[in-house]
């Protein structure tokens, strides 16, 4: 069962009145300026935005995790390679990647921002399942500060929407299409000629002139 949910509110009324008219204002004044805190009510990601089955093995697929995480420019702050977790320090993020609840204040109701120090956490975890294939998981952690008209900042945490969870997860499965073996060469052998390109009998090209007799006579 889910738990209900928990309604903060705020006003600003004071504790103690001397007069009838200053009961009257400040009475007026707390039910205008009274802000109510809703918490968030989207649900958790389902598996198939925070989970994938990328067709290489464990070593090239863990990878192809961390090429992502350096082209997503995340900082690392924690890694087991022996069991495949991998924790990482992410972006500033937005409504659409987290839902942050709802705010009640006198200009009305309103979803809640994420402020210019919400934090975002990054869990992978990378499971191999067989000797060609390996399950990659991801979990993204979203908090911000809730900023509630006439109340001091507190630290809300958001609920995924699972949007950012699901673009990593395709970067990845990207990335493990060009993610390759290392070649092994013996010590001092000399690096691999590329092999120069050669063209079909009769069909049409755009070399220039130069390199296309070169290709000739070869």
């Amino acid at each position: 069962m889910r738990a209900r949910r928990r309604v903060v509110c705020y006003d600003v009324a004071p504790d103690s009145m001397k007069t009838a008219s200053k009961v009257i204002f400040f009475a007026l004044l707390s039910v205008a300026a009274a802000g109510c805190f809703y918490p968030p009510v989207t649900q958790e990601p389902p598996e198939s935005k925070t989970s994938v089955l990328v067709p290489l093995p464990f070593d090239l697929t863990w990878t192809a995790v961390n090429d992502v995480v350096r082209q997503n420019d995340y900082k690392v702050q924690a890694q087991d390679p022996n069991h495949g977790i991998l924790e990482v320090l992410g972006n500033r993020f937005s409504l659409q990647d987290a839902d942050c609840g709802k705010i009640k204040s006198i200009v009305g109701t309103y979803a809640a921002p994420a402020e210019t120090d919400a934090t975002s956490v990054f869990n992978f975890r990378v499971k191999p399942v067989s000797n060609e294939a390996t399950r990659v998981s991801v979990r993204g952690t979203f908090a911000s500060p809730l900023r509630v008209p006439l109340h001091p900042y507190r630290d809300v945490e958001c609920v995924s929407r699972g949007t950012e969870e699901s673009r990593l997860l395709q970067q990845i499965l990207a990335q493990a299409r060009v993610t390759r073996p290392p070649e092994y060469r013996k010590p001092g052998a000399p690096a691999p000629t590329p092999t120069a390109p050669t063209l079909a009998p009769g069909r049409p090209t755009l070399l220039k002139p130069e390199l296309l007799e070169k290709l000739k006579t070869q």
